[in-house]
């Protein structure tokens, strides 16, 4: 499960940059931290960890945008809503399964067996949302953009 870690070093003497960059490097390294428990599958608070903290690391990157040349950021910035909607794709599916599922014990044989058919329907369609996750995981891991987002806003 995700925890938002103390940011360090951010002081009142701290520039904006300085805050900036801390704080979105945090919120990085929290989003990375669930990626490969998200590429597994198996464990769906991953996904909604990691959904979680890109939402609140593009909730950031929206506040401390003018702290960055506006080229670079932007192409970051679009990486990292990327990464919310392929997750948000997942996690939606996710709740939908395990809101059939908690329900089922309160339905008769005839009705579980249905939903038990749908829940299969999700399950699939769940296994196709994931396709483009991975896809987008491939695509990032091979362009190095975890080393190249951190040097960016670590070393601006």
């Amino acid at each position: 499960m995700i925890t938002v870690s103390k940011i360090e070093k951010i002081s009142p003497d701290s520039t904006l940059e300085v805050c900036a960059r801390q704080v979105i490097v945090s919120y990085f390294r929290e989003m990375m931290s669930c990626e490969e428990g998200a590429k597994d599958g198996t464990d769906i608070r991953f996904v909604h960890d990691m959904r979680v903290a890109s939402r609140r690391l593009s909730a950031a990157m929206d506040n401390f945008a003018d702290c960055f040349p506006e080229k670079p950021f932007k192409k970051y910035y679009k990486k990292v809503k990327a990464i919310t909607r392929t997750m948000g794709a997942v996690r939606d599916l996710d709740v939908l399964i395990a809101r059939f599922q908690k329900e089922m014990v309160t339905l008769t044989g005839a009705e579980q067996a249905d939903i038990q058919g749908f829940i299969e329907h999700l399950q699939q369609e769940r296994e196709d949302a994931r396709k483009p996750m991975l896809t987008l995981f491939g695509k990032l891991e091979a362009a190095d953009f975890e080393t190249k987002f951190l040097e960016f806003f670590v070393s601006f």
